[in-house]
């Protein structure tokens, strides 16, 4: 999908795409997240639309990866069979916020809930999961899953029933 949107390359490969899409995405109303360069999978395409805008508008360059569509990325594991990812982030945390700034964060009043979510276990007696590590989790099941923010919303508050 990086040729010239005239070859033939090209062609095939947004047929081969769409093709990704229907079997793979999850529609709503028959609508799929467009990865044109305008709409930047922000925004809904029958799949008739998103043809035309790949050709049109060419698509992100970025967009290797068709998370938006169905494509799942195997994450590295670690030799202890945990997510490496999630491992990594969990040891550099503290690193983050240092990079960013104590003093943003401070002036912000972040960096002392920040440290404070990060220190506290989701519920008492949860071992597995501090209120930040459970926060970063679900968000990145929202970004990766192309949740809307009602949908979100509304696990937050099954949640909120749920949890102790």
């Amino acid at each position: 999908m990086s040729a010239r949107r005239i070859s033939e390359e090209y062609e095939k490969g947004v047929s081969v795409f769409l093709q990704y899409v229907k079997d793979n995405a999850k529609s709503v109303n028959k609508t799929y997240f467009c990865p044109c360069i305008r709409c930047a999978n922000q925004i809904r395409q029958d799949l008739g639309n998103l043809h035309d805008h790949l050709f049109m508008f060419g698509i992100t360059r970025s967009y290797t990866i068709w998370t938006w569509h169905g494509e799942v990325v195997d994450q590295p594991m670690t030799s202890r069979g945990t997510n490496y990812v999630e491992e990594w982030m969990s040891d550099h945390l503290e690193d983050m916020i240092r990079d960013v700034g104590e003093d943003n964060f401070r002036r912000a009043n972040l960096y002392d809930s920040l440290i404070n979510d990060y220190e506290q276990p989701l519920y008492p007696g949860c071992t597995n999961f501090t209120r930040l590590s459970a926060t970063l989790k679900l968000f990145s099941l929202k970004a990766r899953n192309g949740w809307t923010d009602k949908s979100f919303t509304e696990l937050l508050e099954l949640l909120k029933e749920m949890l102790p």
